[in-house]
């Protein structure tokens, strides 16, 4: 009977341990290398082993630093998240494994003052030798410590339920903030544990109710910390779209405001015809060749139905020729598109100014981009194709080919998308987010892939928005 109680002791450890690591995935990244998986399996599965006694503060006081140092080896993020997630798990469970070891095993086996064990419940003549046989043979805290794997598959079904998206972010100050909130519950178990010495053999629990009370406070704060790392979340994405919106509205006006200035250059062509005709010979020709110069008077900004995309790609083809830049247009929009301006300018501006960022690491002879975009059957696509400037040259593809393997990432991370080259990494780098938030609020798919020393983007979505 002993080996039947420590099987199910130890599969129930091993099952807590596993729903115990899955439920922090949803807060945190882990590391895919299995290597560092088995080893935070095998940190879950200490923590949900350990027998927390009021009174003997090894237990705890050894296995929080091993847990801590085992977050920080197998887990992606900051310092500060490994560090706030794995104590907010670490306190969770310590908290829960103090009441049940100290007070849910006791009220089903406690031992009377005269040493005779005492069954709580059921009054057979036999009860106090069936507990103590109970007792003798480990079988109470052998069934007891299985209490954790219910307790481990809650937390896993509240944690699944209320996790925020998989690709939050929360600033460091965030994380800092919870890490100081989340010291106050670690604290009372600590406490409660470390410092109190009972003053018998036992540990009367009908005495000390006020530590189960404790226990209970600590248990019900630090899930209130972990609920509150999705509100954090879904606030800062509030906060980070509204930022985009605003930084999209501002790059439209722009944007509109330099459209104007070809429409108004345009419109006054007429006036300078007058004033060719007026101007003495001599400087009717420097005035001519001066106005021939200015590109927006020889391109013509009629790409498609959309008069944004007109807009778009009106002025950048105009910075494109500044730079020396080729562009080459396929266009297949024959009406409107049903998105608001700002998104559709931020998705071509955003997707053409990487584009020439990129070229102008390369020389001259190199600089190409190619915009291809069409509307119909449902479905909207826009790709931008530009030679890679981080690609290895013609020469070396030969020694690399192995090594250069096409790669397709879905963009759901900030950490997949190329860095910014720009000095000021705070302000820019944002444009391949900007566009990865606006396509999933109209549910659509952003996609980037590199092959053959060619940086492609594609975006897709719905021509019928929700």
């Amino acid at each position: 009977m002993t080996t039947i109680f420590k099987i199910l002791h130890v599969a129930a450890t091993l099952l807590s341990g596993w729903l115990v690591m899955h439920a922090m995935s949803y807060l945190i990244e882990i590391s895919g290398k299995r290597f560092k998986r088995f080893l935070l399996f095998f940190g879950c599965c200490l923590l949900c082993s350990m027998i927390i006694f009021i009174g003997d503060p090894f237990n705890i006081l050894a296995t929080t630093p091993v847990f801590l140092a085992i977050i920080l080896l197998t887990c992606k993020g900051s310092f500060w998240q490994k560090i706030t997630i794995g104590l907010m798990f670490s306190s969770t469970v310590f908290s829960f494994s103090a009441l049940r070891d100290n007070y849910i095993h006791d009220f089903l086996v406690s031992t009377g003052q005269d040493g005779i064990t005492v069954l709580i419940f059921g009054d057979s003549d036999n009860s106090s030798l069936i507990s103590e046989a109970f007792v003798q043979s480990e079988h109470g805290y052998l069934i007891s410590c299985t209490l954790i794997l219910p307790f481990a598959l809650i937390l896993y079904l509240c944690t699944r339920k209320i996790a925020p998206a998989k690709d939050y972010i929360l600033s460091d100050s965030m994380w800092r903030l919870l890490f100081l909130l989340t010291i106050t519950p670690l604290g009372i178990v600590l406490a409660v544990v470390t410092l109190f010495r009972p003053v018998n053999a036992y540990f009367d629990i009908f005495v000390h109710r006020e530590y189960a009370v404790l226990l209970l406070i600590a248990l019900f704060a630090i899930i209130s910390l972990l609920w509150c790392v999705t509100v954090l979340a879904k606030q800062q994405k509030l906060e980070q779209q509204s930022m985009f919106a605003e930084i999209n509205r501002k790059y439209y006006d722009a944007m509109e405001q330099q459209h104007f200035e070809v429409r108004r250059l345009k419109h006054d062509l007429a006036n300078h015809i007058q004033i060719l005709t007026a101007l003495p010979e001599e400087k009717r020709a420097a005035y001519a060749k001066e106005l021939s110069g200015n590109t927006a008077l020889s391109q013509s900004f009629i790409y498609c139905g959309d008069s944004t995309v007109n807009a778009v790609l009106t002025v950048k083809k105009s910075v494109m020729e500044r730079c020396r830049i080729r562009l080459k247009t396929e266009v297949g929009i024959p009406a409107p598109l049903p998105y608001e301006k700002t998104d559709l300018c931020a998705l071509y501006a955003n997707a053409l100014d990487n584009a020439i960022e990129a070229c102008m690491k390369l020389e001259e002879a190199q600089r190409e981009v190619s915009l291809k975009c069409m509307a119909g059957k449902g479905l909207f696509c826009l790709e931008v194709s530009n030679p890679d400037p981080r690609a290895p040259k013609m020469q070396d593809v030969s020694r690399t080919e192995k090594q250069a393997a096409p790669v397709s990432e879905k963009t759901s991370d900030r950490r997949l998308f190329p860095p910014t080259s720009k000095p000021d990494k705070t302000n820019h780098g944002f444009g391949l987010q900007s566009m990865q938030e606006i396509v999933k609020r109209y549910h659509g798919r952003l996609e980037i892939k590199t092959e053959n020393g060619i940086f492609d983007l594609f975006v897709y979505l719905p021509l019928t928005t929700r």
